[in-house]
């Protein structure tokens, strides 16, 4: 079971990196490509990862578990592309960018080492991982959305909604851990890598239809702001 949700991870991603691709070559202009791009690696670099665990390779065992290390790698670079797609769109200051991308490269490497050592020094890095992922979630919640709410009160609901099931998503990440065999080993290893590669999908391919819907809305709204401004002069 294992290896045919990898193989699921390795059509559903490919399928996400296909359609962002295709809509990255048709975009109407750079601010579309500009995002289409950046959904098309995210979904393309995961589409690899599952390729290399769904050939075996990719995994070593590790006090006497087996580890897909290869995850964290890939993680260690879409997931800033994700926070990337997140301030692209709501225009964050590089100061704030600057913090979620480190916070962020901080959670997946404690969460890395915490996957590799043994108990019970694993949980110990494991709170530290979530420790930074807290400040990833301060960062969003505070400093990223008073910036968005600034820079386009006409689109609040949507930025809201796409912080929320960012925000949803990934926090089923260490829920996962602690329950799979690294932490507790409440799950077996094919039930862990079927939650994981409904995580990655809905994450990947599933925020980055939500993306293009956010950035939609964010057009409707400088068109209404236009055509209003329009009839103001107008009058």
């Amino acid at each position: 079971m294992t290896f045919l949700w990898q193989w699921l991870g390795v059509f559903g991603m490919s399928f996400g990196a296909i359609v962002f691709g295709i809509g990255a070559h048709n975009a109407k202009n750079q601010r579309w490509q500009i995002l289409y791009t950046l959904n098309f690696f995210v979904c393309a670099i995961a589409a690899g990862l599952y390729l290399i665990m769904a050939l075996g390779q990719g995994v070593d065992f590790i006090n006497g578990r087996p580890i897909f290390w290869v995850r964290y790698v890939s993680w260690f670079i879409s997931t800033p592309l994700l926070l990337l797609i997140l301030t692209y769109l709501g225009k964050t200051s590089i100061t704030t960018t600057a913090s979620l991308l480190g916070a962020n490269a901080y959670t997946i490497a404690a969460g890395f080492v915490a996957t590799i050592s043994p108990y019970p020094v694993n949980y110990i890095w494991y709170i530290v991982s979530c420790a930074a992922y807290c400040a990833t979630v301060y960062l969003l919640l505070h400093q990223y959305r008073r910036q968005v709410e600034r820079t386009f009160p006409r689109v609040v609901p949507a930025f809201h909604k796409l912080l929320k099931v960012h925000l949803t998503i990934w926090t089923f990440y260490p829920i996962i851990w602690i329950l799979s065999p690294a932490g507790l080993n409440f799950l077996n290893l094919s039930v862990e890598t079927m939650f994981v590669t409904l995580l990655d999908m809905a994450s990947k391919v599933g925020f980055g239809f939500l993306s293009l819907q956010t950035m939609s809305e964010i057009e409707r709204a400088r068109q209404k702001a236009k055509t209003a401004s329009s009839l103001v002069v107008f009058r």
